[in-house]
């Protein structure tokens, strides 16, 4: 097996000998380079949480002694104690340090969560939107149906990509910074369509755009990884994932009015005003929560502050991640682009998931083409506006999905209390296994009601049940993939996004044929068909998921371990 290189670093030392973490003493003294130094009792070390009491060798008597981790008051402390010496300090924050993301305000770190997570659903207005006016596009520059769809397939096909570069920046560079800049070209972006002269110009802005809009993707997952600790993170887990679900669905109720009535160009003008404006709230009001960069500027002041006191540790000091920071891009993007990968086509976890995700995905976007046939000419005749509001189906089924999740929550809960505390990968998938029953129900029930003589509300009430089954199997199984690889699950995770989004791109390109040589009810029913075989899926990993982890090298080195690294 390949060598393992972790995503995350746990906080720990060198690991040599007279490396670790210093732990206050009974009196509030700790022994560090071979002399006493006070601290105020409160600050919880690392040492401390593990029961470890490990001391720094003088510098003076050892000057190639081993880099140490302390909180901010055992740094001052200790550097204090020596004012003269520069000590092999490395800063970390301790669990009540102020500046840890994780201890900010509920009501802040939840504000935070709502805001990213909806860029999910405006990402995906951006990406379903154009379906709204794809007949207006083919009639203005001659383009065929296939080139049309185009412009929805290759901003999926920005999303697959995208986060391969925009994932790895956020380790270096932060989650803030990505978001402001990723998100400002979405802006920008819009311009494209707005104003495009041909068909050319309005396919390439369009990739350009769903590159950049990928960021959310992956970097919202992370935000709520920086906010809350993974017990704590099921709710904003939750609302993120719904975001996820409603952005494609929703962009055609919000859009179809718009290009019926003053055309599709006006569909982008939309997407631009409403990107801008939050543009400007995402820039105003969050803040950076990745934890190696909050910690990378804390180590930064604290340099500036110790050499206004004339402290020679000041030259020092580094945060825990900076050995790690210097490497660079390269080795960052190398992990991004291989592992996910080898993720992907090594583990039945990864692969599991991925298929399931790909598939839904997929389906998603191909009803933006498939919804037209059905509701529009030829089916219940209903006009773009018409057909756009038969997208709420899919958006109602989720929300009511959503509203059970507490139900899944309740059951994980009592299955952790149950293993002491320890995660059960298992237990996330409990309410997946109805969702994968909803998925081919749902789908026999739209080809069999589609027919223009039976009522148009029947084939909407099957796309709501439809939406709740999405919704159930990618909470689910998402958070079943980062329970079950912890360290190595953004890679993992990186494995199934990319599957997922490649597959998605595919599926309205063969739309079109599909529903019109099949017709309605033999292509959705092919389509339930294929959803007949993954629904075995969440019942595999429910009931001999534990199997499967034991065979795998990387889920196994995690089993049965209570790890919550943060970032």
């Amino acid at each position: 097996m390949a060598e393992k290189v972790d995503e995350e670093k746990a906080i720990v030392g060198s690991g040599g000998s007279g490396s670790g973490s210093l732990s206050p003493s009974t009196a509030g003294e700790s022994p560090v380079l071979g002399r006493d130094f006070s601290y105020p009792q409160h600050v919880e070390t690392l040492g401390h949480q593990q029961g470890q009491e490990q001391t720094l060798p003088d510098p003076g008597s050892d000057p190639t002694a081993a880099a140490v981790v302390v909180t901010e008051p055992e740094a001052w402390a200790a550097a204090r104690q020596f004012p003269a010496r520069p000590l092999p300090l490395r800063l970390t924050l301790s669990p009540t340090d102020p500046d840890n993301p994780r201890n900010w305000p509920l009501w802040r770190r939840r504000y935070i969560v709502y805001v990213v997570s909806f860029l999910n659903v405006l990402t995906g207005w951006c990406a379903g939107g154009i379906s709204s006016g794809s007949h207006q596009i083919q009639a203005e520059f001659g383009a065929s149906e296939e080139v049309t769809t185009l412009g929805l397939a290759l901003y999926i096909l920005g999303f697959a990509l995208g986060p391969l570069l925009l994932a790895p920046l956020s380790e270096l560079r932060g989650r803030r910074g990505v978001y402001i800049a990723s998100w400002g070209c979405v802006v920008l972006l819009q311009l494209g369509p707005a104003l495009a002269p041909n068909m050319a110009t309005v396919l390439v802005t369009r990739f350009l755009s769903g590159f950049a809009g990928s960021a959310p993707l992956t970097n919202t997952g992370g935000t709520v990884a920086d906010l809350f600790a993974r017990d704590d993170s099921g709710a904003a887990m939750a609302f993120y994932s719904l975001c996820s679900v409603l952005g494609p669905p929703s962009a055609l109720p919000v859009t179809g009015y718009l290009a019926q009535d003053l055309g599709w160009r006006w569909i982008f003008w939309l997407l631009m005003a409403i990107t801008g404006a939050y543009w400007v709230l995402l820039a105003l009001t969050v803040p950076e929560t990745r934890h190696n960069i909050v910690l990378r500027r804390k180590a930064k002041r604290l340099r500036v502050q110790m050499a206004e006191a004339r402290l020679a540790s000041a030259q020092s000091l580094r945060d825990i991640h900076a050995d790690e920071d210097a490497d660079g891009l390269g080795p960052v993007l190398r992990r991004h682009l291989l592992r996910p990968l080898h993720f992907l086509f090594t583990e039945p976890i990864t692969m599991f998931a991925a298929a399931y995700n790909g598939f839904l995905y997929g389906l998603v976007f191909l009803f933006n083409e498939a919804f037209p046939l059905v509701f529009g000419p030829g089916g219940h005749d209903f006009d773009m506006g018409q057909i756009s509001l038969c997208f709420l189906g899919l958006v109602i089924g989720p929300c009511i999905a959503f509203c059970l999740y507490p139900l899944q929550e309740r059951y994980y809960r009592r299955r952790v209390a149950a293993q002491d505390g320890r995660p059960v990968p298992e237990a996330r998938v409990w309410m997946a296994r109805a969702g994968a029953v909803f998925i081919p129900v749902s789908l026999f029930w739209f080809a069999w009601t589609s027919f223009p003589s039976v009522h148009w509300v029947v084939p909407v009430l099957a796309s709501a049940l439809f939406g709740a089954g999405i919704y159930i199997i990618i909470l689910s199984v998402l958070n079943y993939v980062v329970d079950a690889y912890q360290t190595y699950s953004a890679s993992a995770l990186a494995g199934v996004i990319l599957a997922r989004n490649v597959v998605g791109a595919g599926f309205p390109l063969f739309a079109n044929q599909m529903y019109r040589k099949l017709g309605n009810e033999w292509a959705s029913s092919l389509l339930g068909f294929l959803a007949l075989l993954l629904v075995p899926i969440p019942f595999i990993l429910f009931y001999k998921g534990k199997t499967i982890r034991l065979k795998s090298p990387w889920a196994r080195e995690h089993f049965d371990t209570d790890e919550d690294a943060t970032h």
